[in-house]
């Protein structure tokens, strides 16, 4: 129980972690463009009004790479050495 406690723990702090990390970068990347006279990556692209969901890609890129640093974290450090 402890162990699978402290791999949740790890997981989660990888994705957020990620999740700064990715956020900063597509802002930069971000500023790079609109300054350049290139459409930005925050603009709506993904939209479910039912559900009050309204993505940009750059929010795609975020969040996916978040759950894919969970996930690693979380197979990773099951495994035994």
């Amino acid at each position: 129980m402890r162990r699978t406690l402290l791999r949740l723990l790890l997981s989660i702090v990888a994705g957020a972690v990620v999740a700064v990390l990715s956020a900063l970068a597509v802002t930069l990347i971000n500023l790079y463009l609109v300054g350049h006279g290139y459409a930005g990556l925050l603009r709506e692209s993904i939209s479910w009004p039912a559900a009050g969901v309204h993505l940009s890609p750059g929010d795609v890129v975020m969040l996916s790479l978040s759950l894919l640093a969970a996930g690693v974290a979380w197979i990773l450090s099951g495994r035994r050495s």
